[in-house]
């Protein structure tokens, strides 16, 4: 297809490279041992202090909904319709945050290994697909010309932001820390007593598992179970998010002039989203 594939977050897709945090096997310090990684299970999100300062997944979606209207005019003059500009953008729903592997019973009963994808995203993208060849050049025409808000999420952008820093460095801190090589162990351990065994090429706590079908539903729910009685997920966000609260001390100017700017953008994608398409 021409032109290639559009997601409701079409600007998350390019995911940056992450810093490698040097002198990260130690652990975080004591200051900050209350703080804690915020979990919710039912949505399968995974919530850690410095994303507090990027949009919101809704504040992200409100964005590519005031983009999509803009592109939406330039495609009118050419006279051509841009289906995704309206969709219903409050409806659209946060993929599965699995930083450390698939975790939420709700998710990998639904999904196991796979990603989610709602009906409303394939039927816009079953109508983009339908408007051929010329239409997709006419829409990167616009793409590119069109003046476009910035998409101020975590890692949605290639040029790095002070937040972005700070989650893959606590990332890259917590890979390489003994509280995650225990947390492994363990976790590695509970799955090989159910059948398991570990995928030797991801980074995160992910066994092997087949293809889509009941069999990887059924290595999902080992995967998970395992999880939940050691509660790994909570262990690693914990850490992160002790980790993160360290960083936010040396970089807290920073920070919330970055947050000002994300609530100035947001201000400027509603007032559009209300005043064109609302």
């Amino acid at each position: 297809m021409a032109g290639g594939r559009l997601t409701a977050t079409t600007s998350a897709a390019a995911l940056i490279t992450v810093v490698v945090l040097t002198g990260c096997s130690s652990g975080p310090s004591q200051a900050h041992a209350n703080v804690r990684g915020q979990l919710d299970p039912a949505t399968a999100q995974i919530v850690l202090p410095l994303e507090s300062y990027a949009m919101s997944w809704g504040e992200v979606q409100t964005v590519n909904h005031a983009n999509a209207i803009a592109i939406e005019k330039c495609m009118a003059k050419k006279g051509l319709t841009f289906p995704r500009a309206s969709q219903d953008w409050s409806a659209l729903t946060p993929l599965p945050d699995r930083r450390y592997g698939l975790w939420a019973p709700a998710d990998a009963e639904a999904n196991g290994y796979e990603l989610p994808e709602s009906s409303q995203s394939k039927d816009v993208q079953a109508q983009e697909d339908a408007l051929g060849p010329d239409w997709w050049q006419d829409y990167q025409g616009c793409f590119k010309s069109t003046k476009q808000l910035p998409v101020m999420g975590v890692n949605t952008s290639p040029d790095q932001s002070v937040v972005d820093r700070g989650m893959n460095e606590s990332f890259e801190a917590l890979l390489a820390s003994d509280e995650f090589k225990s947390t492994r162990e363990k976790w590695l351990s509970c799955i090989q007593n159910g059948g398991l065994a570990a995928n030797k090429d991801a980074r995160v706590l992910v066994p092997q598992f087949p293809s889509a079908g009941e069999e990887q539903l059924k290595v999902a729910a080992i995967d998970v179970q395992c999880k939940e009685s050691l509660n790994s997920v909570q262990t690693l966000a914990d850490w992160e998010a002790t980790r993160q609260a360290e960083y936010i001390d040396g970089h807290e100017g920073d920070l919330t002039a970055y947050r000002d700017k994300v609530k100035k953008v947001v201000a400027q994608a509603q007032k559009l989203v209300t005043t064109v398409g609302g």
